[in-house]
């Protein structure tokens, strides 16, 4: 009997924002085990991907790990993966941030380890057609996608043992056929029971393809009841290497020597069955004899259709990616400033993946202080100068408001004329960052306005929170933008009109939203007028001061509580990570309710419900307003930021 070729591997990525402890423990229970006892057997090769950011780390914290990594690179025991250097999902990057991010880490890996890789990790194993000659062009001769995938394209299942070519325009690729320990099973097993389940499964097929995300080790440790994660991982090798009569470990690149021809195979969209199925409409079931889009297969950008937050991450992305690319004269400028673009399409941020990712606060605000950074180096001093735009930016057929100041920025969507990004560049923190929902809920914003009736919070009466505003034209200051919309407020179970404007005034260090109200009926009206900021002032509730202020006096609130005051004059929050603080002001004493925004759901990397997620401040502040007919009312709020 032919011996079959095996090839073994782990793919190691954590993304931008992870704490410092996440890092540290992931190397103690994942990464170095398996690289220290894989040392201990030379006779079994494997490949390894870390990202940039990983092998970063490693380098300023264990630099034993990589002299250890380079000796098993020169004895040719491990294969290097290169990739985009922050783990970028890449059908959602441009085709020259693809080759800007594979660069960097090749660069990097080829000054570390002496040789530059030829094959490339796929995050997520995302994947277009288009990345087939985009890949090639990046000098990769070969990829991965999962077995999956391979069905989907057509391959039969008896061939899922040989890599096949695929191409787009002229440009051509070879891809390994992958079996991945998330990838269409129940539980991860060993390496000797996945080979069996296989071999059962498929037949004896000349090679098998088998990888793991490295911080898996820890759970398939702890479901092993060993003492170490270093013993789990010897006995996996001892049992592999006792296998040798009817399995050959090798890599990637020493296997293709051995190959001269090769199938050919075209993949359409597809990403990790964990993406794709977190990608799908939280309600997609067959309706009015239509068929729901497949979990299966179709483009990775389907996520961004999902989630609001993710949409507007990838906008801003995209926005300050333009503004990179205006650049010109300061090459060493420019340099920086695409470092940082690249540092924020880090993948992990832009879905809710294994351990929270979209969903983590600290990941999404890493994501957004590495574009906060590159647009803040944009700014040319002495050229520069503070004032309103008009753009679409996130790419739904209507301009948004965008202002742009020395110190901070802000955007201003014309749906419910909501504050929908309040940038501080000194510290790099975008403070409308409160993520609401996981299934496609509306995004939490700031100046959300709702009517209820008088004497409390309850349901919204009216629909100005979701409905388009007209942007007022006239003669104004480049800082100021007036948003009008006239609407329907069933109060006192009658509908009533009612017209609503707002003018937003931005200046150094904040802005001013004033309202003007309007009665449109022959008759007086009551009701409560509420305004929702929702705010992500730290990265956890311990993070974050909240107070109230009444008259000279300041109220202390537990931002990890639900509470309410009455008869206030503003707020505080403090972000006390990086001593910045958020002034809210008004003219008119307001009753405030505050919650503090959690998701319940979670997922870590073992698939499993974990803890609720701290996401921000959920502040709604109400005044209780008498209209006589044919009338209206002004009152203004102020939000500013302090040292």
């Amino acid at each position: 009997m032919q011996r079959s070729n095996v090839i073994i591997g782990a793919y190691n990525l954590l993304p931008e924002g992870t704490e410092e402890s996440a890092f540290e423990e992931t190397y103690q229970s994942c990464w170095r085990p398996y690289l220290s006892v894989l040392y201990r057997f030379p006779g079994i090769s494997a490949m390894l991907h870390y990202s940039g950011t990983v092998l970063r780390w490693l380098e300023s914290r264990h630099p034993e790990f990589i002299m250890l990594l380079e000796e098993m690179v020169l004895r040719k025991q491990i294969e290097l993966l290169g990739g985009g250097y922050f783990g970028p999902l890449m059908p959602l990057i441009p085709a020259p941030d693809r080759l800007g991010q594979v660069e960097l880490l090749t660069t990097l890996l080829r000054k570390s380890f002496g040789k530059r890789p030829r094959g490339c990790w796929l995050p997520y194993y995302a994947w277009e057609p288009s990345l087939a000659s985009s890949l090639q062009s990046c000098g990769f001769d070969y990829c991965f996608l999962p077995e999956r995938q391979f069905l989907i394209a057509g391959v039969p299942p008896g061939e899922l043992g040989s890599p096949v070519i695929t191409e787009d325009q002229g440009r051509s690729l070879i891809v390994f056929p992958v079996f991945d320990a998330l990838e269409g099973v129940e539980s991860p097993l060993s390496i000797v029971d996945t080979l069996a389940s296989l071999s059962s499964r498929l037949g004896e097929q000349r090679l098998y393809t088998l990888l793991f995300p490295g911080e898996l080790a820890k759970e398939l440790w702890t479901a092993s009841g060993l003492e170490s994660p270093d013993l789990l991982f010897e006995r996996s090798f001892a049992a592999l290497q006792r296998e040798g009569l009817q399995f050959e470990t090798t890599t990637p690149s020493r296997y293709l020597k051995s190959v001269r021809e090769f199938g050919r195979a075209y993949f359409p969209g597809c990403a990790s069955a964990l993406l794709m199925a977190r990608s799908m409409p939280a309600d997609a079931t067959a309706a009015d004899g239509l068929d729901c889009p497949s979990p299966d297969s179709g483009s990775p950008r389907r996520l961004l259709s999902r989630h609001e937050e993710s949409l507007a991450l990838y906008a801003k992305m995209h926005y300050v990616r333009i503004l990179v690319g205006q650049l010109r004269g300061d090459k060493s400028r420019k340099k920086t400033a695409q470092e940082e673009l690249y540092r924020g399409q880090c993948g992990g941020a832009y879905w809710p993946g294994p351990g929270g990712g979209l969903a983590s606060l600290p990941v999404r605000a890493g994501a957004y202080a590495a574009l906060i950074e590159a647009e803040k180096i944009t700014r040319q001093r002495g050229s520069f100068s503070p004032g309103i735009i008009s753009a679409d930016i996130d790419f739904d057929g209507a301009k948004e408001i965008i202002y742009q100041g020395a110190d901070i920025n802000a955007y201003v969507q014309l749906r419910g004329a909501c504050l929908a990004e309040f940038d501080s560049f000194k510290t790099r923190t975008n403070y409308v960052n409160v993520m609401g929902g996981r299934d496609g809920g509306p995004r939490r914003l700031c100046f959300r306005d709702r009517i209820s009736e008088k004497g409390g919070f309850g349901a919204d009466r009216a629909g100005f929170a979701d409905a388009r505003y007209v942007l007022v034209e006239a003669e104004r200051p480049s800082s100021v933008a007036s948003l009008f919309r006239e609407g329907q407020a069933e109060l006192g179970g009658k509908k009533r009109c009612l017209s609503l404007k707002k003018t937003f005034s931005f200046r150094k260090g904040g802005l001013s939203v004033d309202y003007e109200i309007g009665n449109k009926e022959s008759l007086p009206l009551g009701f409560r007028l509420c305004v929702e900021l929702n705010i992500a002032a730290g990265l956890s509730a311990e993070a974050v001061e909240l107070a109230g202020v009444r008259g000279r006096d300041e109220i202390g609130l537990e931002t990890g509580k639900k509470c309410s005051e009455s008869d206030l004059n503003g707020l505080r929050l403090t972000n006390l990570a990086k001593g910045e603080k958020i002034e809210v002001r008004s003219d008119f004493p307001f009753a405030l309710s505050h919650a503090p925004v959690l998701l319940d759901s979670i997922v870590t990397g073992a698939g499993q419900p974990g803890k609720s997620s701290y996401q921000g401040c959920g502040l709604v502040l109400g005044w209780d307003l008498e209209l006589p007919a044919d009338s209206s009312r002004r009152l203004s709020i102020t939000l500013e930021l302090r040292s």
